[in-house]
């Protein structure tokens, strides 16, 4: 999951060796006969047997390939990797692996454990997990037997970039919920940096800025719930600075960390505008003098 399951000193274990589908006894070998007649009618039964034993071959090693890339999605699978009883986040880091995409930058694994309802913090249960059959949002539901492979072909429904702002708020809100660690009510400002811009992806022409805002924050400093929450709504209300089209300071009732925010960009722009003249007057200034 972005910015907790690719953390340092998680490492996913190997992917135990796949089951490969054996072969019932006698199914490779062609049934042997007498050969009635002459050295042709032997030679001919020679022939038919190499040529059924060849075709059997083959079709057991097509069985035996296409078993092999069905790699069932169980519950137990990626539950084992954290110690069995729930799937924690080596555990998705397995599932990643498993689907071929980066844990620590594919929101859809995050959508993925919004739609199985995830409500601890880095942590699907076995009840939960029972919803990769039955939610309809999700390209495994309905299976019987649900493999990495439906799951994988369906992946790219997950993209939170279908979301309309409306579905987009909950899932934003998770997205904070699951990366908090055990109890803590916040993120840790490395935590924040990273997760934001993954999170809130192109629905706000702010990130950049306000993501160069936190980074010079305190070492210590926290983002919370109520302010991660915030900044997607005024990304949504406010127009990009440094005009900020739709914000009153003095109306609004957003948190003071946004207030800071503003004023921070208003002096950056403002700051860049004397720079830029500063270094145009240098430039004429020299044109001149070479003239």
């Amino acid at each position: 999951v972005p910015s907790s399951v690719g953390r340092k000193g998680r490492r996913p274990l190997p992917a135990p060796a796949e089951e490969v589908s054996r072969v019932r006894p006698g199914q490779a070998m062609a049934p042997k006969r007498k050969a009635k007649g002459g050295g042709g009618a032997k030679k001919k039964g020679k022939a038919a047997a190499a040529e059924s034993k060849s075709s059997s071959k083959k079709k057991v090693s097509s069985e035996s390939s296409s078993s092999s890339l069905e790699v069932p999605l169980t519950f137990k699978r990626y539950a084992s990797v954290d110690g069995g009883d729930e799937i924690g986040m080596d555990g998705l880091a397995k599932l990643a692996e498993d689907l071929g995409i980066d844990a620590a930058t594919d929101t859809k694994l995050l959508a993925f454990c919004w739609r199985l309802q995830a409500e601890k913090p880095g942590v699907i249960s076995e009840a939960e997990w029972q919803r990769v059959t039955s939610c309809p949002r999700l390209p495994t539901y309905g299976s019987s037997s649900p493999t990495v492979e439906a799951l994988k072909e369906g992946w790219d429904q997950l993209d939170p970039g279908f979301l309309d702002n409306a579905e987009f708020r909950p899932f934003y809100k998770f997205c904070f919920e699951f990366n908090r660690e055990g109890t803590k009510k916040f993120l840790d400002k490395d935590a924040a940096i990273a997760l934001l811009p993954l999170c809130v992806e192109n629905r706000s022409t702010h990130t950049k800025q306000f993501v160069a805002f936190l980074e010079k924050k305190s070492d210590d400093f926290k983002l919370n719930k109520d302010q991660w929450c915030s900044f997607l709504d005024f990304s949504l209300s406010v127009g990009p600075g440094p005009a900020f089209d739709g914000w009153d300071a003095d109306e609004s009732s957003w948190p003071i960390l946004l207030d800071e925010f503003v004023e921070y960009a208003k002096a950056q722009a403002k700051e860049d505008t004397t720079t830029t003249t500063t270094t145009t007057k240098q430039a004429d200034d020299d044109q001149a003098q070479n003239n």
